[in-house]
């Protein structure tokens, strides 16, 4: 039975590590939209503005929820491909969580203190607030 398992596993790992791959593209996609979208409205509506819309009035940090996301699937690939020794998957692993404490920890984190030390009170920064989502967040040394 343990060996009917490890087969059907083995078989099935290609597979999800495809669609590892795509999942990692789309979360890549979502921070560059993020980007794009935040570079568009600032550029016409100034370096200070508080941009709310498009993927910003669902998540509060498209880019870094979406890069996070990518890189967590794409480490998802590399485990499932298979194939590779020991260090390779233990270099694998902290890659990611490096990744993981610089996106979820400082970028997230410290951007929602540095927006709310510049939009705390505003009426439609506490609403978008209420209505989205942060993203993977750490609060490493955030007070």
């Amino acid at each position: 039975a343990l060996a009917l398992a490890s087969a059907a596993l083995a078989a099935a790992a290609p597979q999800s590590a495809t669609t590892a791959v795509k999942l990692a593209f789309a979360g890549f996609g979502l921070a560059a939209i993020g980007d794009v979208w935040k570079s568009i409205v600032k550029k016409r509506k100034g370096a200070d503005y508080l941009v709310t819309g498009g993927p910003f009035a669902v998540l509060r940090h498209p880019n870094y929820t979406g890069e996070l996301f990518g890189w967590t699937a794409s480490t998802a690939a590399a485990l499932l491909a298979g194939g590779a020794s020991a260090p390779w998957l233990v270099a694998v692993a902290l890659g990611w969580v490096g990744i993981l404490f610089v996106l979820a920890g400082e970028a997230t984190a410290g951007l929602e203190k540095k927006q709310k030390e510049k939009y705390g009170g505003d009426a439609r920064y506490e609403a978008w607030v209420k209505r989205t989502w942060a993203g993977p967040m750490l609060n490493i040394g955030m007070a």
